[in-house]
């Protein structure tokens, strides 16, 4: 599949399809994505009754539903994650498994795109209730993505028609769109710019930016929030209700594998989580999204928002949303961010604190968000081509991105505090089972953050043991294969084949962590400017700032690059203002 080419973003992805992994670290994560923790995902959900939800409400068994409001986007993201595995790879049992899937999504949509297990089995007729709180839209734009990924994967459009009928119908439902009805959990901004992306059809990105220009500009939030809350609560005494009523056979079992996950954390915590949601902070409903120049509230829905910004910016070009954007990306790295590139420090609000509130104990850092974060840096990377961002999802990927995951697929943390007294463990599944379809989409794309072009530029971010072979507009191909030792030593061999009759431009990241690299380039040095090289006063805190980009001019033909890039062992400082790390050090092996 051909990548869309956004207006304003500086380089074009190469789509993860067309990228062979062939990194022994990286492939053997992603063969346990594909082998083992895609399936260990489908059977939890069967176990968790979050399938049969969808049975029950197609009339093909009988039974009660199960799980919070937003389940359903739990095996929304599964599908979208086993859709891109499928995208590289065959496998006749979670084709089958994917086909079943949305067979049943067929029968579950309603003839107008509607669907949303809770309403239609509890609340029959009812729609668009409670937008801050029972993720509607939210669980919608999981099945869109998961529509745009199998089309992508497979050609079917059958099944891209699933996410377009969801999407015309909010276009239809919220035509007199009002702050009001902006979710409370974005996602669905990003799920209709990239069906807008493979459609062309502007309704899609209209919506996601109406969406979003009417964020943050709700009158008396706080009034708003508390009638949800009385509403989700009164709701949610009705299911009770008509639970009791329900056979005993249907809820045997119900949700014994679910585990509940911890809140504790420092005094005052509850207060404070309160007043995020009087004030809309939680939401990021507290002030329009030029004005949001330090990350807040949740911070999941913070990187989805911030990629959905930047996104649009991507298509539309306002120069005031990608100035917000850099300066919120900036004050998370610089003081709201812990060492290993986890975010959202607080339990209870699974969010941001203040500046420098970065407690190790009480650390959420949940997996998802160091996703959502990666996601946000990929499109400003797309943006402005600036090594930092790329530095970030390298040092994110490794270590606050792998961890959510066991090393057979099997067992998951959904938060990662940086100390423990030994009683933290990855479990099979969670109540809120968002983490782990997360982290498997993520997987099955990771070839998507290695390589992007502009014009007769290849730029390499990640180095990552790959191959791939470009097709350029006058028949002409660039191939590109790469050997990486990273993590464990840092050895990295491209070899380059340039069937262009122009030379070509291959920048290279040159990574934060190392001091002295060194590049040859067909057995002959490469200069790198002075100004390039890294100060060791550096040395004591990681900053993405230090990375940058070399330029390496290559004639046409077969060109052979090798890169020395020392992994140093340094004792990381944190800023002083980081109270509870003062008098501590941290021991670091780049990578």
């Amino acid at each position: 599949m051909e990548s869309h080419i956004s207006p304003h973003s500086k380089l074009k992805e190469v789509h993860f399809s067309k990228i062979e992994i062939i990194d022994k670290f990286w492939k053997t994560r992603q063969e346990i994505n594909r082998k083992s923790a895609i399936l260990h995902q489908w059977e939890q959900l069967e176990k968790s009754k979050t399938i049969d939800n969808f049975r029950c409400v197609s009339g093909e068994k009988e039974g009660f539903r199960t799980g919070y409001f937003y389940t359903d986007s739990d095996s929304h993201k599964w599908a979208e994650a086993a859709s891109l595995i499928l995208s590289n790879s065959k496998s006749k049992k979670l084709e089958k498994l994917v086909d079943d899937y949305f067979n049943l999504i067929y029968k579950v949509q309603e003839d107008d795109g509607y669907i949303f297990t809770y309403n239609q089995f509890h609340f029959p007729g009812q729609r668009w209730v409670n937008f801050q709180r029972e993720h509607e839209l939210y669980s919608l734009g999981h099945l869109i993505e998961a529509s745009c990924a199998h089309y992508s994967a497979t050609g079917n459009r059958k099944t891209l028609e699933i996410g377009e009928k969801a999407a015309k119908l909010v276009i239809n439902d919220l035509s007199d769109f009002t702050a009001k009805h902006t979710p409370g959990h974005p996602e669905i901004e990003i799920a209709l710019i990239k069906l807008f992306r493979i459609t062309k059809e502007k309704g899609y990105l209209e919506l996601a930016e109406k969406m979003l220009e009417k964020k943050g500009r709700m009158k008396f939030f706080a009034l708003q929030i508390l009638k949800e809350n009385l509403s989700q609560s009164n709701r949610t005494k009705l299911v009770e209700k008509q639970r009791k009523t329900a056979s005993t056979d249907s809820l045997s079992d119900e949700t014994k594998i679910m585990s509940d996950l911890s809140t504790d954390g420092p005094s005052g915590l509850f207060i404070r989580t309160y007043l995020q949601f009087l004030s809309g902070k939680y939401f990021q409903q507290n002030a329009p999204i030029r004005k949001l120049t330090k990350p807040i509230g949740h911070s999941v829905r913070w990187g989805y928002l911030a990629t959905s910004i930047t996104m649009l910016y991507q298509e539309t070009g306002d120069e005031s949303l990608l100035n917000t954007l850099e300066e919120s990306w900036d004050h998370m790295v610089c003081k709201r961010m812990y060492i290993t590139g986890g975010i959202g420090s607080l339990p209870s609000l699974e969010g941001f604190g203040r500046d420098y509130e970065l407690n190790n104990k009480y650390a959420y850092n949940e997996t998802c968000a160091a996703i959502s974060s990666i996601f946000w840096s990929w499109e400003m990377l797309l943006v402005t081509g600036q090594a930092k961002y790329a530095d970030l999802i390298e040092w994110q990927l490794y270590n606050a991105f792998l961890v959510g995951m066991s090393s057979d697929g099997t067992s998951y943390f959904y938060r990662n505090p940086l100390e423990t007294r030994g009683n933290f463990e990855r479990k099979p599944w969670y109540k809120t089972a968002c983490c782990p379809s997360n982290i498997s989409r993520t997987l099955a794309k990771i070839g998507q953050y290695i390589y992007s072009i502009n014009d007769s530029t290849l730029w390499i971010h990640q180095y990552i043991g790959s191959s791939f072979n470009y097709d350029l507009a006058d028949g002409k191909t660039i191939s590109v294969s790469m050997k990486s030792g990273f993590p464990w030593k840092g050895g990295v061999k491209l070899t380059i084949e340039n069937g262009s009759e122009k030379n070509l431009t291959i920048k290279l990241r040159i990574p934060s962590w190392t001091r002295k690299a060194i590049i040859l380039v067909n057995g002959k040095e490469e200069n790198i400017p002075k100004f390039c090289e890294l100060d060791e006063s550096t040395a004591s805190g990681y900053s993405p700032y230090d990375s940058y980009y070399l330029p390496i001019k290559l004639d046409t033909g077969k060109s052979e690059i090798e890169m020395s890039l020392p992994m140093e062992t340094f004792l990381r400082k944190s800023d002083r203002k980081v109270k509870c790390n003062r008098e501590k050090i941290a021991l670091t092996r780049d990578l």
